[in-house]
């Protein structure tokens, strides 16, 4: 028997891999959401999915709620799964946090970022009647004492944005947690806090002369629908990126091929105009980021996060 060179070698395994990318999917594939039903996590995924099955042929993306521990209990379940590209997690930063806050058993390198569909940036905002106009500013002023700001708890992703700003400039502040949104407004409409911390999304609807202004944006580029905004960088804060992120990501060791036929799923679905209307009557501004864009934000947020949690001492 002729024993195989190299290049032969080569030459099958990819045509073999040609081959398997061709006819993946052959079955359903599972969408976990670690969540459980109606949250943002869950009617994204729905919203997906009726729209990715209009694309697929021979198969289609079934919702699985898998919730528990804050989203422990479904991460576990796709870090362990077989990485056939049959079982996909609806990830968000809990991926990131999860293994130092709550002790779970995997760590977002136990993953494969496919693609991101939602980015909701954080955004320093103030009373409308601030003295601070700027971020150059309110940053001026923390400097001389310390500010309160307004978060959704300790320890969350918005707290957590605020120690990161302190450790990229030296500041200090007093944190305000305040359960419920509505509560956050009402003590920033109030008076009894100097700034909030708080996702884009919800910020923007803010704004306006009886409601808050946005000082910066923790993204790479100013938003489109406030062109006057300064990001993080420009304001000098050394945060290229903090936001809340939703995407798509399978286990480690997952074929290249897999992924690439579910970031191209996912890209179509976003091209589909009546995918961007439920998205945007739904409150959520869609995007789409390839695996690689997606990984960038996911290792940017877990730089930042996995050292503050350790500094602050937040992780168990």
């Amino acid at each position: 028997m002729k024993h195989l060179t190299l290049a032969t070698a080569l030459s099958a395994i990819v045509m073999a891999g040609s081959a398997w990318a061709q006819s993946y999917p052959e079955k359903d594939i599972d969408l976990v959401v670690p969540f459980d039903p109606g949250g943002s996590v869950d009617v994204t995924s729905r919203i997906i999915a009726e729209t990715a099955n209009t694309i697929l042929e021979g198969a289609e993306i079934n919702v699985v709620n898998r919730s528990g521990g804050g989203g422990v209990v479904g991460q576990t379940s796709v870090a362990t799964a077989k990485a056939d590209g049959y079982t996909v997690l609806a990830m968000t930063s809990s991926v990131v946090t999860n293994p130092q806050m709550k002790g779970a058993s995997y760590e977002v390198t136990d993953f494969r970022p496919v693609a991101l569909y939602n980015l909701d940036p954080e955004v320093i905002a103030v009373p409308a009647d601030s003295p601070y106009e700027t971020a150059e500013e309110f940053l001026a002023a923390a400097e001389n004492e310390r500010l309160n700001i307004v978060v959704a708890g300790i320890a969350t992703s918005h707290h957590m944005s605020g120690l990161a700003i302190e450790r990229a400039t030296g500041l200090e502040f007093t944190y305000v947690p305040t359960k419920g949104f509505g509560a956050q407004v009402q003590a920033i409409a109030g008076g009894h806090a100097d700034a909030a911390l708080w996702p884009m999304g919800e910020a923007s609807g803010q704004v306006g002369p009886d409601g808050v202004r946005i000082l910066a944006i923790a993204s790479e580029e100013r938003h489109e629908d406030f062109p006057d905004v300064p990001t993080f960088q420009e304001a000098g804060i050394d945060i290229p990126i903090w936001a809340t992120f939703r995407g798509w990501a399978v286990p480690k060791g997952t074929p290249d091929e897999a992924v690439k036929v579910l970031s191209d799923l996912m890209k179509s679905v976003y091209e589909t105009p009546e995918y961007v209307e439920k998205m945007q009557a739904a409150g959520y501004v869609p995007v789409y980021r390839d695996a690689e864009g997606f990984e960038f934000v996911v290792n940017n947020y877990a730089d930042q996060t996995s050292a503050i949690i350790e500094e602050a001492g937040l992780g168990q």
